[in-house]
Parts: C-alpha cells; structure tokens; sequence
C-alpha cells in the first residue's frame, strides 16, 4: 500500500489574470491590458492582478511526486465567491493541511476527500482552493496505487463508466475576440467562443452591439468551417443583459430568443445574463427567465455561473428548476470529489452540466479535470488555463486522447 510521506507546499502562478469584475462593471477604464483607477472588491490591491496558485505536493512511499494546484477563479470575490487567492497569505495556513495528509494510505478517494473537508485548519485558509489542489493530488495516487487512470479511479468509486470517446470542448477568446474565433473554427473546437461580454461598450446601448457580433460569429462558423461543423455558441455576459434591461424577465427573454435568431442555424449559450445581490434573488429571476423564454419556443439555453458556486448552491438551482444548464466551476467547489458530484446531480436533476473553471487555472489543475469530464461525461469541459484558444485546448484534449487511448490499451473491448 503506498502511503504519504511529506507533503510541500509550493508557489505557483496561475494561467492568467484575477480582475475585480465590479470595478469593470463601474467603469474603469482600460490603459493597455491594464486598468487604470482602484479596486473595489476586497482582496485586490489592483483591479487586474497576475493569479496566485499554490501546488500542494505528494512524496510518496514508492518514490514517485504527485501534485495538485489551488487558485481562485478570475473573478474572485464576485456572485458569493471568496476573495482572491493570495498564495504568500495563504502558505501558513496551509501547513496544517499538510499535515494532515502525511501519513495517509492512497486508497478510498472520496472517503479521503471527505475527511480532508470535515478538518477545521483554522480561520482563513481559502479552503476552495487548498481542497483543489490537495485533492487532485490525493486523485493520482490513488490511481499509482491501484495501476489504473485518474478518470478510472473516479468512475469507479462513483458507480460510473469512463467515457470511449472525447468530451466536447468550450474555449475561452478572451479580450481576442475576432481573431480568436477563426482559430477556433479552423481547430473545430466544439462550444465557442465564450466572448468576455464585461462592459457596456460590449453590449451597446440596446444590446446591438452584442446581436452583430453573435451574428458575425454564426457567418463566420459558415464560411470558414467545414461541411458538417456545427459548433454551439457560448456567450458570457456577467449580468450586462439584466443591467440593460432591468430584472425584467420579459424583457430580457426578448432580447435573448432575438440573440437565439441570430445565432442561427447554430444553438445559442448564454451565461449569467443576469447577476444579482443574492442568491435566491438570482435563483428566482433565472426561473422566469427560462420560463419566458420557453413561453416563447426560444431554444436560447440559460447558463448559471455566479451564485452556483459550491455543491448546495448547485443543488439549489436543480431544485428550483431556475436554468437549463450549470457552469461546474471547478476551482470554487474545493475537492475534485465536489465536482465530480456535481455534474452527476446535474444529470440527474435535468440541468445540462458544463465543466468548468477559469483561465486563471494551471496545467496540472487542466489536465485532472480532463479525468473528470472523462469520468462523469458532462456536456462540455472548458480547455484551461488562458484565454489564448491553442494552450489550454490541446491540454486538455491531448490528456483526454491519451489517457482513452491508455484505457483501450488495457481493455480494447
């Protein structure tokens, strides 16, 4: 039985940015890739700020190193998130963490996922981010111990079966919005292009502004893709669609089935077109969003992001009925357990799950979530870290394809 023998805890950085999305939202203006002016949600000292991460290592009795990494999501501290995730603050209290794993046999993952989040630690540790990393790294040598995959390790203790082929991928454009579109259709990534909808000047007075570019994005996937590429559309709004419209639900169904028809022939995403104070006030307009739009025989599907962000918050939204799919966003749930959990209850419930997570995320953080999707077969699973389109989608599809191409080896039944 290997068992855990020292525990590090090591700076890392993250795949991009953490930006304060309220000081955005406020107006602050842009100098460069940098903003200009100060920040207003707690934890930032600027209002763009590199991500921190942390890798939480393994040294394990066989010899062998494994690690996982923890960060906050870009838009730490917004829609009931925790603030940003500052490594230097945070490697003190995650000395306890560390000691706890010592000692500890690699074997029964979810158990150990569980007694890891039942500990106390003391106040102050961004327990998201320390179970994310700690967990990914308990996720791999359990599966050393048992001579099997991640994804296998997973399914197994969930009661499922690993996917045979390719879970589709949604990609992130970032601030490249044009650019970054052709590349995705040139490389057929699945779900595109995310959009970063975050200012007003985005959006437009009335919204216009954002119809030509989901109508650019439906010509374009025509004219450059091949015969038979049909992608979805995925935009993320960050609540501009309510800002423009109010918390009308009417109004702001309008506006969406108008999107819907300019996404046409392809199927629309659209992400928290609305964000409100509070939780149940976000559950509720949600809810007579979707309704409005079903009203309307709109095929616009709802996306839930802020206000979803740990496992009862998405069971919630289940419960409620409030949206058609949930962005999974994996960095806030904690433990990788978390997640996995959560796209099955999506399923389960009636809600089409996304993987998510952030470009803030790592490598390493990417490649386990790959395992993840391979395991639970979401929907879609986000292609992190970064917002450049060609990193983080060949992390994850190329973790993907092997570890497949590893589990067929074994069993080409």
């Amino acid at each position: 039985m290997i068992k855990i023998e020292k525990v590090l805890a090591v700076p890392a950085k993250g795949g991009f940015f953490n930006d304060d999305l309220l000081a955005i939202h406020a107006g602050a203006a842009r100098d460069g890739f940098a903003y200009r002016g100060d920040p207003v949600t707690p934890g930032f000292q600027q209002i763009r700020q590199p991500s921190e991460a942390v890798s939480i290592v393994l040294l394990l009795s066989n010899g062998v190193a494994v690690s996982g990494d923890g960060m906050s999501v870009t838009y730490a501290g917004a829609g009931g998130r925790l603030p940003r995730f500052q490594v230097r603050k945070q490697l003190p209290l995650l000395k306890p963490v560390c000691r706890w794993l010592e000692g500890r046999s690699a074997q029964g993952f979810l158990g150990l996922c569980e007694e890891l989040q039942e500990q106390e630690f003391g106040a102050g540790l961004h327990r998201p981010a320390a179970f994310y990393a700690a967990s990914q790294a308990l996720l791999q040598a359990v599966a050393i111990n048992g001579g099997v995959t991640c994804s296998q390790v997973l399914a197994a203790e969930l009661g499922l079966t690993v996917a045979r082929e390719l879970i589709p991928i949604y990609v992130q454009c970032g601030e490249d919005r044009y650019d970054n579109v052709d590349k995705s259709i040139l490389k057929e990534v699945d779900v595109l292009p995310h959009g970063l909808i975050n200012s007003q000047e985005l959006m437009g007075p009335n919204g216009d502004a954002l119809a030509e570019y989901v109508s650019w994005i439906a010509g374009r996937v025509g004219k450059y893709g091949r015969e038979g590429y049909r992608p979805e559309i995925h935009i993320d709004v960050y609540g501009l669609v309510g800002q423009v419209f109010g918390p009308r639900a009417d109004k702001i169904a309008d506006y969406l089935a108008g999107l819907g028809r300019s996404a046409r022939p392809y199927d629309l995403n659209v992400e928290t077109p609305v964000l409100m104070e509070t939780r149940e006030a976000q559950m509720e307009l949600f809810a007579s969003i979707r309704w409005e739009l079903e009203r309307r025989g709109s095929a616009v599907r709802l996306v839930v992001d802020e206000w979803a962000n740990d496992l009862d918050d998405i069971r919630a939204f289940i419960a409620a009925g409030a949206t058609h799919s949930i962005n999974v966003k994996a960095p806030d749930l904690g433990a990788v357990s978390n997640v996995a959990k959560a796209v099955v209850d999506c399923w389960k419930g009636g809600v089409r799950p996304i993987l998510g997570g952030s470009c803030a995320e790592t490598d390493q953080s990417a490649r386990i979530m790959a395992h993840v999707a391979l395991a639970t077969r979401p929907a879609w699973v986000l292609a992190r870290p970064g917002m450049g389109i060609d990193e983080g989608l060949q992390i994850t599809y190329n973790e993907m394809a092997r570890t497949l191409a590893i589990i067929e080896s074994a069993d080409p039944s």
